[in-house]
């Protein structure tokens, strides 16, 4: 058998390339596997993929052309990802937006993606995949040219990318560059890399082609081989028609001129169908490939714990194995026994999870109906007949498939089993979220294509971002105080825990947890009470495995994802036993201006508090200038030994001291990207990513900022005499006061203090917003010596505030965001298979929460609640399929049904309950009642006042406010 070879490199394994996209990476273990005699490789603009059926149908013509590898242009679909449909597995790169534009993608048989080692998404025009082969690896690229309508600066910066992309690649390595050019080289121009068997005349863009082939040394393949004409045209002119023939060659496979020998073929297939002015570019060579044997995870189904009979022999078997656990054993040792013995568990009981292969609706009478519309090709009107027929079938099946969808959704809700209800609800839409994939680049901008290089610059900024000058932590090894931890405390923090949760290193989930019995939860108890009286902490507890997550799909830089911890499920429940300790002091310290992270307040009771505070101030005419700081990674800044020293001025027992500062001073993390791991590295400052502990430190350590850099500072808002300058939660924090240069020496105070304990403010990213009725012009804030841009708006824990303080323009976004969700989910709402009680409550929770938050603190107009009015009766008219040409009055609607309007009562009702909440917790709720019931320093100017929060509940309930306070402060709900 001939097998591909290379001038300079024998038998030699090129090594392994890493990529930006999702890598499919092999171990040091790899079989050799010897692939078919021939391997055929196809390129086909289809003109769009996102078409009901398409997928299928190019599976079908990849079978019966026997086509291995298949080059996509024109994909068509948004993001970049991979999927697999039947057998066959689609790697595919399109546009970061959403939009249906453009894309790329290699669709390849199962036997192949055994094989393949890297994808790397480049663009909406350009993808790289890497196959693993022996003696030399194989790289495709797959491109789509911009069409000759586009501005030649378009086509330069695609063979621009393409060109830093394989200049990455080892030249010993076969390349493939093939896909829709746009570009034709005509008949008859023979050179090294141009064949005499082109079609037609030249143009502009094939002298471009030319140009990066020669530069390259790609053979431009199709031009060497001498086939009838009608297999050398790829592409059929819209003005082509009996008589008159318009067709061009403008689809090409270029290869390294070393490997050119190695195809034995190249010809176009006419025959071919996809309802596409392009047929199919086939080249077949030999290759052998090798097979890549995977790191499999293996995962059990955790759902047979549900069963009674499944969950009884596992709690016994647990509980007796924990029993027998020899009483010589170090807590270390425990941690690990307990850790093996729910292995076995596992293995004994839970069977390996294997998930089932997701229902196709596509059937085989429609694969029939596609072959036959085929083999109608030459006979136009039969064509079109057929092409209408199958679009007809196809979307009966997709009907079907929906009512069977719906049907299991109705199922799940008489059984009240809401979480795999929600998540045939997520199928059904579609509204599964698919694993981002974004690129890597270096300081330069180029992409990193090496799986070390990668590895080592994610290890690099660990290092950077967690690296810190800090003191040995030799503090307190003989602690006294502390009690000892009791069974009864292990129940409470076990019933806190929630399963269905990511398991940590020592893969032990909470559902086991739950099962231990009164004996077992002795047997744990010891075991903590010998790590909190040593203060020696297991090894495995110490170490925290990264993920990285792209924050947005087009991410490049490190600090464009987003990092979270896995954590032992043993040391959560450890540690939720110390936070219920340390809470009731730590959270005195806390003043009421933090919302973060803080019982019984959240985001709600913040955005209430600016809204209301800045609402009055305007009816006063008192200015408020404001600043929206925005930290530099907060959260990772922190300084460990301030921090310690803050926890010590709390009073918290010395041995919880002890666990908190060995859980820091000894902690080491390595991060997961693409199936890989970094190396360990120390974390120097910050706070543990995941830990339930660390939203408390952290505001403890915010708290000490702000008290040490506002102490005898009075400036801000007059509230009954006393100054309120700032409102926080967590770290997104807002300053404000009455005049520029009191916020600007808020500001500067705040921004010394925080330097001091490592915390940097983002000058970029912070903003100054004026809130008066004056026009102000030529104010000017600055934090350490930087201008701190204006802005009229800003997204304030994900509502708009604006200099108007007007709620009109945030509940137009909110409505906004709203409709979006329907129409996502629109195949639910607008299906006849689903009651109208089992849509009511889907809308209830996807549409109406995306619409009602934040509704609390809104101040409504009439304008704005009959936009809301109309906006449920336009949700209401699509779920029954009313189109607009139909006269059906608002009152008919809501007779089909069968209800009344409730958004606008809903709204009344939360806010009136919501005044109610804050009125009966006076201690809870202080300030907010201050800011509510206050005396703000102005005077009001002439004229009528804007309508106010307070004004919607009196005109809503015909109650003045004096009496909405007092029969609100007693709980006569």
């Amino acid at each position: 058998m001939t097998m591909l070879t290379t001038k300079s490199v024998s038998g030699v394994s090129s090594p392994p390339i890493g990529s930006p996209g999702r890598t499919v990476l092999s171990n040091s273990n790899k079989q050799k596997l010897r692939y078919k005699k021939e391997t055929r490789i196809c390129t086909w603009n289809v003109k769009t993929m996102a078409k009901e059926g398409k997928i299928y149908n190019a599976i079908q013509e990849m079978e019966r052309m026997k086509i291995d590898i298949m080059g996509i242009a024109e994909m068509r679909w948004p993001a970049s990802g991979e999927m697999q449909i039947k057998d066959h597995k689609v790697f595919y790169s399109g546009k970061d937006n959403g939009a249906h534009e453009n894309g790329v993608a290699i669709m390849v048989t199962a036997e192949v993606a055994r094989c393949v080692k890297n994808f790397v998404p480049i663009s909406d025009r350009v993808m790289l995949l890497q196959i693993q082969a022996s003696p030399i690896n194989i790289n495709i690229v797959q491109i789509y040219a911009p069409t000759a309508d586009k501005q030649e600066e378009e086509a330069l910066q695609l063979y621009e990318s393409v060109n830093q992309i394989i200049s990455r690649i080892p030249k010993h390595e076969l390349l493939i560059v093939m896909g829709d050019f746009n570009a034709k080289l005509g008949a008859g121009y023979k050179t090294t890399y141009i064949g005499s068997h082109g079609l037609g005349e030249r143009n502009d863009r094939g002298d471009l082609l030319e140009t990066f082939a020669e530069s390259k040394e790609l053979v431009v393949l199709n031009t060497f081989f001498k086939q009838p004409v009608r297999k050398l045209y790829t592409w059929k002119s819209p003005l082509d028609k009996p008589g008159r023939i318009v067709r061009n060659q403008i689809d090409y496979i270029l290869v390294n001129k070393r490997f050119r020998n190695s195809f034995k073929s190249v010809k176009t297939y006419p025959g071919a169908d996809l309802e596409s002015d392009h047929v199919p570019l086939v080249g077949d060579f030999r290759v052998k490939m090798k097979k890549i044997k995977r790191k499999k995870l293996q995962t059990h189904n955790l759902g047979l714990i549900k069963d009674e009979n499944v969950s009884k022999k596992i709690q016994d078997n647990f509980n007796k194995e924990l029993w027998e656990l020899e009483e010589n054993l170090s807590a270390h040792q425990k941690v690990a026994k307990i850790g093996t013995i729910v292995e076995k568990i596992k293995d004994k009981y839970l069977k390996p999870e294997v998930r089932e292969k997701r229902k196709t609706w596509i059937t085989d009478e429609i694969l029939d109906l596609m072959e036959e519309r085929r083999l109608c090709k030459g006979r136009p009107n039969d064509y079109r007949n057929m092409k209408i027929l199958v679009r007809r079938k196809i979307r009966e099946a997709k009907e079907k498939e929906v009512k069977e969808r719906c049907e299991e959704i109705e199922a799940l809700q008489k059984k009240h089993d809401s979480y795999n209800m929600h998540r045939k609800v997520k199928e059904a839409t579609g509204s599964f979220k698919k694993k981002q994939k974004g690129n890597l680049t270096d300081a330069t901008g180029n992409i990193i294509i090496e799986k070390e290089k990668k590895m080592n610059t994610w290890k690099e900024y660990l290092e950077t971002l967690f690296y810190d000058q800090r003191e040995d932590g030799n503090y307190n090894k003989n602690a006294l105080s502390g009690p000892e931890i009791t069974p009864q405390e292990v129940q409470a923090a076990l019933k806190l825990l929630k399963c269905r949760k990511a398991a940590g290193p020592d893969n032990i989930q909470t559902e086991f947890l739950k099962l231990l019995d009164d004996r077992g939860i002795d047997v744990i108890t010891e075991v903590f009470n010998n790590i909190y009286n040593s203060g020696d902490i297991p090894v495995e507890w110490l170490k925290s495995e990264f993920i990285a997550l792209p924050k947005k799909p087009s991410a490049k830089k490190c600090d464009e994802y987003r990092t979270i911890s896995l954590m032992s499920h043993l040391l959560k429940l450890f540690l939720k036993i110390i936070h219920k300790r340390i809470y009731k002091k730590c959270e005195s310290q806390i003043s009421p201006n933090q919302f973060g992270f803080v019982n019984a307040v959240g985001t709600r009771e913040a955005l209430f508090a600016i809204q209301i505070l800045v609402q009055r101030c305007r009816d006063v005419n008192c200015d408020v200038y404001i600043c929206l700081v925005d930290y530099q990674k907060a959260f990772d800044r922190v300084k460990h030994g301030k921090m310690i020293d803050i926890l010590k001025e709390t009073g918290i027992d010395e041995k919880d001291l002890r666990i908190i500062g060995n859980l820091y001073w000894n902690q080491t993390a390595n991060l997961r990207f693409e199936d890989e791991h970094t190396e360990y590295v120390q974390i120097l400052r910050g706070v543990r990513q995941g830990c339930i502990l660390s939203p408390l430190i952290f505001n403890l350590y915010s708290e000490k900022i702000f008290r040490e850099a506002l102490k005898d500072v009075d400036k801000g808002i007059s509230i009954d005499g006393n100054r309120l300058n700032n409102i926080r939660y967590a770290d997104d924090t807002i300053v404000f006061a009455d005049k520029l240069e009191d916020l600007q020496l808020l500001i500067d105070k705040i921004t010394l203090h925080s330097n001091n304990y490592g915390l940097d403010i983002n000058a970029n990213k912070t903003k100054l917003m004026i809130i008066s009725k004056n026009v102000i012009n030529d104010c000017h804030l600055y934090t350490n010596g930087i201008q701190i841009e204006r802005v009229t708006k800003y997204n304030y824990l994900g509502t708009n505030i604006n200099e108007e303080w007007d709620n009109t323009l945030e509940i137009k976004v909110r409505i906004g965001k709203a409709r979006s969700v329907f129409n996502q989910m629109s195949a639910v709402f607008k299906t006849h298979n689903l009651n109208l009680d089992t849509k009511m409550r889907i809308l209830r929770c996807y549409v109406f929460s995306v619409l009602l938050y934040g509704v609390e603190s809104w101040t409504l107009n009439e304008a704005i609640s009959k936009k809301l009015n109309a906006f449920e009766m336009w949700l209401y008219r699509r779920m029954l399929k009313i189109p607009w040409t139909d006269k059906v009055t608002n009152v008919e609607v809501l007779r089909r049904m069968k209800k009344e309007q409730e958004i606008m009562n809903t709204i009344k009702c939360r806010k009136m309950q919501y005044l109610g909440h804050i009125m009966r917790n006076g201690a809870r709720y202080s300030l907010l009642q201050s800011i509510l019931q206050g005396k703000i320093l102005g005077r009001r100017g002439p004229g009528r006042r804007r309508t106010s929060w307070l004004k919607n509940l009196r005109t809503w309930f015909g109650k003045t406010s004096p009496e909405l306070f007092s029969e609100n402060c007693h709980d006569n709900r």
